[in-house]
């Protein structure tokens, strides 16, 4: 069974309610919370315990008989969850942790408050009770990753305020049932928040990922258009235009710093014959046999090039007349002794080359090209399968 298209797996997940990550991305999906959010989480669990520490102002005022007690009991809960806040930021890369963190910590807070309300006698603490939806809110507004962990919080926050709201009644469960349907739009609310943002998130990734993914499909594809417009398609090597460019650079740099440059001209004998008898599927073959074989036998920074049909061209920088022979002769006798496995055996096929060196007095590329061919047609002449040699300007037998 083949493996499913990622990209298709990403696009069932976005149409999907509840565009779930799939198992394979989660790892990634992660990464992203923590790559994109995390700061995020830091300021608002920072700004959580800021506000909760500064309702000590509102106690002053409200339920001024345990102001003492409610500065202490808010003071000691900041300086003992902001250093664990501090290092599980600086150590942890679990967003999945960071994202509960406050919502943790909201709810030992509510605790905290009930406790300190439970202990005033001021005429204010049954309307100030009401102040305690404030956590239920902050709780799930700074949520983003997971919704049903936030959940689960969620209740126990809440269970912990109807809790102190039921305490602080003695009982009284008109008050109780008061306070609830005050509490329970602002929880579902709350709620509703949290999950639209975790769903946001999860569709904000999988929609970075698609757009990644088309990016990378998209530069593939124009790398792709770019080869093609520089190589043969048959045989990978370079094409006219992208030799002619490259080599007009080579010849420039050979002139300027006087530094020898060589030209060969290949070409398969009788090609059309190999054509004729045997299909133009060997004849391909043959030709990427060649440009396989030359492309081992020549250095790195030699460029091969298909000129058309079976007539290949290779530039040697830095490499004089005599050198480029030997170059020549080696390609010769290697692509001599291939042979190509057919049905009913094998068959094998010979070079022809012409060799030139940049003169002095040369014109430019077209003279070399020029007089790499007229060698090579020379070698055609003399019987095929060898090597002759010319300068530009000037030409010799070998």
């Amino acid at each position: 069974m083949s493996e499913p298209d990622p990209r298709q797996v990403i696009e069932r997940a976005l149409k999907a309610r509840l565009s779930l990550i799939p198992p394979a991305l989660r790892d990634a999906f992660h990464a992203y919370q923590d790559e994109h959010y995390r700061r995020f989480l830091l300021v608002v669990t920072l700004l959580g315990q800021a506000a909760y520490l500064s309702y000590v102002l509102a106690d002053m005022i409200i339920v001024p008989d345990v102001f003492g007690l409610s500065l202490a009991v808010r003071s000691a809960y900041v300086a003992l969850v902001l250093p664990l806040t501090l290092a599980a930021f600086l150590w942890s890369r679990n967003v999945r942790l960071l994202d509960l963190l406050l919502p943790a910590q909201i709810f030992f807070a509510a605790i905290l408050w009930f406790w300190l309300l439970a202990r005033s006698s001021s005429p204010w603490v049954p309307s100030y009770q009401y102040a305690s939806v404030i956590f239920i809110v902050l709780a799930n507004l700074c949520v983003q990753v997971r919704f049903l962990p936030s959940l689960a919080i969620s209740l126990l926050i809440s269970a912990a305020i109807m809790h102190g709201v039921y305490r602080l009644a003695a009982g009284n469960q008109e008050v109780v049932l008061v306070f609830s349907l005050v509490y329970l739009p602002v929880l579902l609310f709350s709620l509703f928040i949290s999950w639209s943002t975790t769903l946001d998130r999860r569709r904000a990734f999988l929609r970075a990922l698609l757009d990644r993914m088309t990016r990378e499909d998209l530069s593939a594809a124009n790398d792709k258009l770019q080869a093609l417009a520089h190589l043969d398609p048959l045989t990978g090597v370079s094409n006219r235009r992208d030799f002619e460019a490259r080599a007009l650079r080579e010849l420039a740099r050979a002139q300027r710093h006087r530094r020898p440059l060589s030209v060969l001209s290949l070409d398969v004998d009788h090609f059309k014959r190999i054509n004729d008898s045997h299909g133009h599927d060997v004849g391909d073959e043959v030709l990427r046999v060649l440009a396989g074989v030359a492309r081992q036998e020549l250095r790195e920074h030699d460029l091969l090039a298909r000129f058309g049909g079976e007539e290949f061209v290779a530039l040697l920088p830095d490499t004089a007349l005599d050198e480029a022979l030997v170059v020549a002769e080696r390609l010769r006798g290697v692509l001599g002794a291939c042979h190509i496995p057919m049905d009913d055996g094998a068959i094998h096929f010979t070079i022809s080359a012409g060799v030139a060196q940049l003169a002095d007095d040369a014109s430019g590329l077209a003279s070399l090209l020029k007089a790499a061919d007229k060698a090579l047609y020379r070698a055609k002449q003399q019987g095929r399968n060898q090597v002759c040699l010319a300068f530009c300007g000037m030409a010799t037998e070998s």
